[in-house]
């Protein structure tokens, strides 16, 4: 019996660490961006503890979406040289073959052929020190989604160390599992909410200006909201709550069994 309940204290311990190592990263992430909000620090920010590395950024998810060239001549292939008219598109071609080149033109012909390139990224800022609003959304952010991390841990920590303990059909067991699914769901609801809430269209902070080619604009789910929901997570969190009802079941019958006992 002890030997089949190994896996679980494994997991309970395991778990348990995480939870340790994430609640640490909520703690410092806050205390980075009050010292860097005071003017005390700035970011990124870098902390070692031996082999372990973290870093703390500050960053805006940009990205760009131009049209792909379905003809351009091969020797004009300056990359510094962006017109100013709008007509500018990559030169990105499915097959760089002699039978796509006529006379120095690159002709897309195949059947499979690119026609738009939408890139995405992430730009890392520095800042200075000192008060920005846009930058105070994006460290209550992080350590909102931190937590919620932490306090998921901490109720699998509980649900392992429940099974372990050989209470896995117990009414104890039913809450955590409970728990672990509306926070899954919750947490599938609340990603896009402070996407919005938090971006530069929505906070009074710092906006962003691109020029020239290419034309790096923020990412941001402005007038999208609620859109963004992971439709996957909440489904996986419907399956959590359906799995806290079978082991009611399974507690029910377990309660009658020692009753009978």
């Amino acid at each position: 019996m002890v030997r089949q309940r190994r896996p679980f204290q494994i997991g309970a311990w395991v778990t348990l660490a995480a939870a340790v190592v994430t609640a640490a990263l909520t703690v410092l992430v806050a205390v980075t961006g009050v010292l860097a909000l005071t003017g005390k620090a700035t970011y990124p920010a870098d902390y070692s503890l031996g082999a372990l590395q973290f870093q703390d950024t500050i960053s805006v998810q940009v990205m760009d979406v131009s049209p792909v060239c379905q003809e351009f001549d091969i020797y004009q292939l300056d990359p510094n040289e962006y017109p100013g008219d709008g007509s500018f598109c990559y030169k990105f071609v499915q097959d760089g073959g002699e039978q796509l080149i006529r006379d120095g033109v690159v002709h897309q012909e195949p059947s499979l052929r690119p026609t738009q390139a939408v890139l995405t990224g992430e730009v890392q800022l520095t800042t200075t020190g000192g008060w920005n609003s846009w930058v105070a959304a994006q460290v209550v952010k992080k350590v909102i989604l931190w937590t919620v991390v932490t306090v998921w841990l901490v109720l699998l920590w509980r649900l392992l160390a429940s099974a372990a303990a050989g209470n896995g059909f117990s009414t104890r067991t039913v809450r955590y599992l409970r728990a672990l699914g509306w926070l899954t769901i919750a947490s599938a609801a609340l990603a896009p909410a402070l996407e919005h809430f938090t971006s530069m269209y929505v906070v009074d902070g710092i906006h962003f200006v691109s020029y020239g080619m290419p034309s790096l604009q923020p990412w941001s789910t402005y007038g999208g909201y609620p859109d963004g929901v992971d439709l996957v997570q909440v489904s996986l969190g419907g399956l959590v709550l359906l799995v806290a009802e079978v082991f009611r079941h399974g507690a029910s019958i377990e309660d009658e069994r020692r009753l009978t006992v």
